[in-house]
């Protein structure tokens, strides 16, 4: 004799079904008791009487489902899972299948596969306690600006860091970049191309590095001048009129925060299944492909569609506002110091010499030198020291006798 399990609805429903058969209900209070109409209470009667329990069964129990994914593209799922996409989370992974595998299947019947394969296991995720701020209205009233120290290659190359921002009404991450340090000179670099690209954004939202804000401000033994009071991201930020607010704790940062798990999720797996092993394959992958797949994905509708960047002003130069700027007096032969190297200022047309004037020297980007002088640029060489020249040190016994 063949035993059936029975569902505890299947139950509910026999024992009903049993009492109208033998009188104790009527049809039309079973059909309301177990939602249904009275001519399908009228079938399942029948069905009881003829085929027993059975007949109270679905029809499909045992049957597979005509939707079922066929078992061979299950597998292919589940190896390539194992293998190829190891590492990636559910969604990533559904989305490779399609764009690379040509598996075009939802999220859920990838997640159940795996689940059956043992390939995957439940997480359980705690929520964590997060105070909610309110995005800004506009595109460009601020950005999120920081560096993601990572192991991003995964140790098949160097180890480097992601400088980026993110736009905090839209989610839009408008440039990023791979550098080997979070210098300086690097993150004025991804200011530029932000600028470059979308304007000048409002303000910026910044945690308090020493690369945006001073942190020593004199002491006993210290003595800042006030030019030197403000960092040089500061001063261009000033020039280029943009608001800095700075944040009391990575926490605060939780837009960027949070998109830095993203791409640690993502653009790892996606460097590693490339084989990308180098800072300039990571730039080239990062910029060609990653970056215009992640705001197509991600990037959502601001409040108010007016964009609140501001077009470059004309006869603004970002190569002399984003730069390193220093002040120099020039001497007495009209040459000046620079990061141990020595600089011949040359002869103008209305001056033939600057010795004790006190000049600007800039240091582009791209490494080259600029001296300037209330605004204007300087003629001006590098000079290049003679092989045998020399410079004479005296030893501590020369000095003592001439009172060195």
């Amino acid at each position: 004799m063949q035993r059936w399990q029975l569902s505890a609805k299947e139950i509910a429903r026999y024992g009903v079904i049993e009492n109208t058969i033998e009188g104790y209900l009527k049809a039309d209070l079973a059909a309301e008791e177990l939602c249904l109409s009275k001519r399908q209470v009228f079938r399942l009667k029948r069905k009881l009487r003829e085929k027993g329990i059975e007949g109270i069964i679905h029809g499909n129990r045992g049957r597979a489902s005509p939707r079922r994914v066929p078992d061979h593209i299950r597998d292919t799922i589940d190896y390539l899972y194992r293998g190829k996409y190891d590492g990636f989370n559910i969604s990533h992974f559904t989305e490779m299948l399609a764009e690379r595998e040509e598996i075009f299947i939802s999220r859920e019947t990838v997640r159940g596969i795996l689940l059956e394969k043992g390939s995957y296991e439940k997480k359980k995720r705690y929520p964590k306690h997060r105070s909610w701020r309110e995005p800004m209205p506009k595109e460009g009233m601020m950005l999120q600006f920081d560096t993601s120290d990572h192991d991003w290659l995964e140790g098949r190359g160097p180890r480097i860091k992601l400088i980026g921002g993110i736009d905090d009404a839209t989610k839009d991450v408008p440039w990023a970049l791979f550098a080997y340090q979070d210098s300086v000179e690097e993150n004025m670099a991804v200011c530029r191309e932000i600028v470059k690209k979308k304007g000048i954004p409002l303000s910026l939202y910044v945690d308090k590095d020493s690369k945006f804000i001073t942190t020593r401000h004199g002491g006993l033994h210290v003595n800042i001048k006030k030019e030197q009071e403000k960092t040089q991201m500061q001063r261009a930020w000033e020039e280029l009129g943009i608001n800095v607010i700075y944040a009391e704790s990575p926490q605060a940062k939780g837009r960027i925060e949070r998109l830095w798990g993203t791409f640690q999720d993502r653009l790892i797996s996606e460097l590693r299944l490339e084989g990308i092993s180098s800072l300039e394959g990571a730039n080239k992958y990062l910029h060609t492909v990653f970056l215009s797949k992640y705001n197509k994905k991600f990037t959502r509708k601001p409040k108010v569609e007016e964009i609140a960047y501001r077009p470059i002003p004309k006869g603004m130069d970002l190569d002399r506002i984003l730069c390193i700027k220093e002040k120099r007096q020039v001497q007495g032969d009209n040459t000046i110091s620079y990061e141990a190297r020595r600089y011949q200022i040359l002869p103008t047309e209305t001056r033939l010499g600057f010795a004790k004037a006190k000049v600007e020297v800039q240091r582009h980007l791209d490494g080259t030198i600029h001296i300037f002088y209330k605004g204007e640029e300087l003629p001006s060489k590098p000079i290049v020291p003679q092989e045998d020249e020399q410079l004479y040190v005296p030893s501590q016994k020369e000095a003592l006798l001439v009172g060195v």
